[in-house]
């Protein structure tokens, strides 16, 4: 009996992940502005990795992506690739290396974010207030639940 309530959370997990990428996909859209028909949602996040106007070591980006190093450097290399940023090292101590956006690259994030806050406002402004805030509980909660199980390393 355990084992089909696995199988049928297993399942469950696994329509709720399809639909949080599909959903997400689709609010992550830029309807072509000025972007290469190549370009991805890992680069997309790799974009929002920068927040304002500062530059990063890839430590730094990764970890405001919330992705490990080897996928972040991937991301940043396809950026680089697409004349969104460039690497450079710090002046002041040459084995640091620092990424910053060029300004195709302030440009681009600025249009995504901008559509994103906009796409946000009408996807959820459709919830009543008290819709909004039992959805945030819901996935705070969820979190909660989620950060007590610890993931074995494969």
């Amino acid at each position: 009996k355990q084992m089909n309530t696995f199988d049928d959370f297993e399942k469950k997990i696994i329509e709720v992940k399809n639909f949080y990428i599909e959903f997400f996909k689709k609010t992550l859209v830029m309807n072509g502005q000025g972007v290469d028909p190549d370009f991805t949602l890992s680069e997309i996040k790799a974009l929002a990795a920068f927040r304002g106007d500062k530059n990063y070591t890839m430590g730094e980006l990764s970890k405001n992506a919330q992705v490990a190093m080897p996928s972040m450097t991937e991301m940043i290399d396809k950026l680089e690739g697409h004349g969104m940023a460039e690497r450079y090292r710090d002046l002041n101590d040459r084995r640091v290396v620092k990424v910053r956006l060029t300004p195709k690259g302030k440009k681009l994030r600025k249009e995504f974010m901008q559509k994103r806050l906009k796409d946000m406002k009408e996807i959820f402004g459709k919830l009543s207030k008290r819709e909004l805030d039992d959805l945030i509980e819901s996935l705070k909660r969820a979190r909660h639940i989620l950060e007590k199980v610890e993931v074995p390393h494969q």
